[in-house]
């Protein structure tokens, strides 16, 4: 059986794990979540099939959605990558002279 790489990480991942992953809060997650802003998976608890569960977020959706966004954005979108150097503004403006 092959082992699992010790960073790798499911596609359903806790608010926690997920704030992380774009940068909010968890409590900004959990707002999301409630507003059905996000791709939720929820596990219900059979001992108690009508309490709250636990709710996990599905990255990889949330991924594909961003990467879907990105192939459909108009060609001003793009544009941000003309400003992406990899060597500094001073060298370039005294090529420039």
């Amino acid at each position: 059986m092959q082992e699992v790489a010790e960073n790798a990480v499911s596609s359903l991942v806790t608010p926690e794990l997920f704030a992380a992953y774009i940068g909010k809060t968890p409590s900004a997650i959990r707002k999301m979540v409630a507003a059905g802003k996000l791709p939720v998976v929820r596990m219900k608890d059979p001992a108690n099939p009508t309490g709250q569960g636990e709710i996990y977020i599905h990255k990889d959706e949330w991924d594909a959605y961003a990467s879907h966004l990105a192939q459909v954005a108009p060609p001003e979108w793009h544009a941000w990558k003309d400003r992406l150097f990899t060597t500094e503004i001073a060298n370039l403006r005294s090529k420039k002279g």
